[in-house]
């Protein structure tokens, strides 16, 4: 059970009092419309979104669901090796035992008939409904990411590979997902990997390191759990922050300030998320990098014109809650546009733009609204403390060695180079991307 569980449960009030509010929203106000449609569409009628997984899917599919939990087991080893050979074999060995599974049991016209099929009705329902599509989602991400590692911990001659031939049956549905949630990488992201891979009773239904240790499967399960958490917690200041901006451009102020007062209460258990889970108890740092980190990562691509696009992988910064927070603060977006499309869903995106195009902040300062500028700048001081001590707190984790693989991050890709060729080099550049966001806080 996460070490999150009692905070979750003590706000399920807040939350529950939320969801319902957010679904009886005003009609024809944009950022109300954008958050009822994340709730609606992406997040099958919740949020974070609820996912069902296996038995709930079309028959069709599920070889998939079955064939991940048979496989996985395979993928992952604490008998770790530096020997190229050993890992060449290690790594053989699974993909032709995923390929042999797929192409035997997996009924790929069928697969595509029933996915064509739910496309074709609309992301609000179709054939396979949406809570089953997210956590088929989950199913095909994790998948993907076991058969392009093929080995966790991940070891240099995986890194070395950058095109990957994936058998037809994951390439397919991949791209009938990413349709269906707007991104374009090839690898997973906070939605698929994490935010679907949770049943209602917060169990994680697909794990890299399932096999191993409880030390090992504690790492990872709290680690994607605090993703689930953060949203859960956010849930309440998306609504909040939807109701400020109502108010404040229909000239109700002192509305609009309650809202405001509101996030500031609400948004230190939100943070206490993280202060609670990456510690040593909760994640130890002695196998985060290896066993968690790293399959998460991506670092490998396509060619598109003629030209190698490489696309990342996990990354924290891909937060929904953190990319609210920052267009709600009109603070400089994070990623490029690019990046927006490759690894974050359109309906955020959306959030995130009508957020941008209809906050107050810059309205309220111009008219001299002191009391509504301190309530935002008490927002922004506990962002500002959190994004010190999380730059401190992370540290811990990424400088640990790992002499099987390159030096990488998840969301970075591999980072060892002639320009970075050690671990201390890397956390420089981390590091100062880390310090920019926090200077840009304000």
């Amino acid at each position: 059970m996460s070490p999150l569980s009692e905070l979750v449960s003590i706000q399920n009030q807040a939350y529950q009092n939320a969801l319902s509010q957010i679904k009886l929203a005003p009609e024809n106000e944009p950022v109300f419309e954008e958050l009822k449609h994340l709730v609606n569409a992406d997040g099958a009628g919740s949020w974070p979104p609820r996912a069902t997984h296996g038995d709930t899917w079309p028959a069709v599919l599920r070889p998939y669901h079955d064939i991940y939990l048979e496989v996985a087991p395979y993928l992952s080893t604490e008998n770790i090796s530096t020997n190229n050979d050993v890992n060449t074999e290690r790594r053989n060995s699974f993909r032709e035992r995923v390929r042999k599974a797929l192409h035997e049991r997996v009924n790929l016209p069928s697969v595509k008939g029933i996915l064509s099929a739910t496309e074709n009705e609309g992301n609000a329902a179709g054939i396979t409904p949406p809570a089953s599509f997210n956590g088929f989602s989950a199913c095909i991400a994790y998948m993907r990411h076991a058969y392009r590692w093929a080995l966790v911990p991940v070891v240099k001659v995986g890194q070395e590979k950058k095109i990957i031939d994936f058998p037809e049956e994951l390439t397919l549905p991949w791209s009938f997902i990413c349709r269906r949630y707007g991104v374009t990488s090839k690898g997973g992201n906070i939605m698929t990997n994490y935010l679907c891979n949770f049943d209602e009773q917060g169990r994680i239904i697909y794990e890299f390191n399932g096999a191993l240790s409880e030390l090992i499967r504690t790492a990872e399960y709290n680690f994607s759990y605090m993703f689930v958490a953060t949203e859960r917690f956010a849930l309440p200041i998306y609504h909040e922050m939807a109701t400020s901006i109502f108010h404040y451009n229909r000239g109700d102020k002192q509305a609009c300030l309650v809202s405001l007062k509101a996030i500031v209460g609400q948004l230190p258990a939100l943070l206490r998320v993280f202060s609670k889970t990456l510690i040593e108890t909760q994640i130890s740092t002695k196998v985060w990098m290896q066993y968690v980190q790293g399959p998460a990562a991506w670092g490998a691509g396509e060619i598109i014109n003629g030209e190698y696009i490489e696309y990342d992988g996990l990354s924290g910064s891909h937060a929904t809650f953190f990319r609210v927070a920052d267009a709600f603060l009109a603070l400089a977006p994070y990623f490029s546009e690019e990046g927006m499309r490759r690894y974050i869903p359109e309906s955020q995106r959306k959030l995130f733009q009508a957020m941008q195009d209809h906050g107050f902040r810059e309205k309220a300062t111009e008219a001299g609204d002191e009391l509504i500028g301190v309530e935002i700048e008490n927002i922004l001081k506990q962002l500002r403390l959190f994004r010190a001590t999380h730059r401190a707190r992370i540290h811990k984790y990424l400088t640990v060695p790992a002499p099987e693989r390159l030096i990488m991050t998840a969301g970075r890709s591999v980072l060892e180079s002639e320009q970075i060729p050690e671990i201390d080099t890397a956390m420089k550049h981390l590091d100062g991307i880390l310090e920019k966001r926090l200077k840009l806080t304000k």
